[in-house]
């Protein structure tokens, strides 16, 4: 029943509204009808909405902060995988053959390039600036997440309310903050070489998202799949003319 979803009873307490949140996800992920229901029928879906992506976000954020504590601890510092890379290198035949001179102006390349580009072997951030942006991501992701949720929305209500003109924009709102509910699984990154792709979180979000079109629209699968791509074309289609764009304006100012 939608009644033991109470993600919002002010009356709960802590340790209960974190089981509710855990339902509440649980839902999302494995495409439970009355979860999207109970999303859709709040009294205000588009704050519940709001809030749960808000949770999901900061949850992600807080999780890449804790993967990249766990790699600094588990992993040689950057000057030691360094000299590591830089040891094997000296043992190859191409570098005895280079003579003093040649080798010194390689270690200084090396060294130069390393600076530049070590830290993608890291996996933890190595400067404070790439701190600060990890620590940024606590309010950065979620409004990423929300942006992308709000308009996504727009885009699906445009294409699926001829078949529900009843529903409202804030009503497939809350359905859809659960399909955001497959950004947690990159959580996993706290647990070393422990991870999961990109294109299934993608996926599973696309599915999840069907479900809620469907469920909200009181619809069909393949209506409720056709809302769900349309938008997405639609962004591929604007991303490709900016790109073509761009490329013009680039070999405009090139012609000059």
């Amino acid at each position: 029943m939608l009644q033991r979803f109470e993600f919002q009873n002010a009356a709960r307490s802590f340790p209960e509204r974190v089981l509710d949140f855990a339902e509440l996800w649980m839902g999302g992920m494995f495409l439970q009808d009355e979860a999207f229901l109970y999303m859709r029928e709040r009294r205000n879906p588009f704050a519940n909405g709001i809030l749960y992506v808000t949770v999901v976000g900061v949850l992600v954020a807080l999780g890449n902060i804790l993967a990249a504590a766990a790699r600094y601890i588990t992993s040689p510092s950057k000057d030691a995988l360094e000299n590591t890379v830089l040891n094997h290198l000296h043992a190859m035949q191409f570098y005895e053959a280079m003579g003093p001179t040649g080798q010194s102006a390689f270690d200084a390349g090396f060294n130069q390039t390393w600076e530049w580009f070590g830290q993608l072997f890291m996996g933890y951030p190595t400067s404070p600036q790439e701190i600060a942006v990890l620590f940024l991501g606590m309010l950065t992701t979620p409004i990423g997440l929300i942006v992308t949720w709000v308009f996504f929305g727009a885009l699906v209500h445009l294409v699926a309310r001829r078949w529900n003109p009843e529903i409202s924009f804030a009503e497939i709102l809350g359905p859809l903050a659960l399909a955001q509910s497959p950004q947690l699984l990159n959580v996993l990154h706290i647990f070393p070489n422990v991870g999961i792709n990109a294109l299934v979180v993608a996926l599973w979000f696309l599915v999840s998202a069907v479900s809620a079109i469907r469920v909200t629209y009181k619809t069909t699968h393949a209506n409720a799949l056709r809302a769900a791509f349309i938008p997405i074309l639609v962004v591929l289609l604007l991303l490709a003319v900016l790109m073509l764009l761009g490329a013009i304006a680039v070999g405009a100012r090139g012609g000059q």
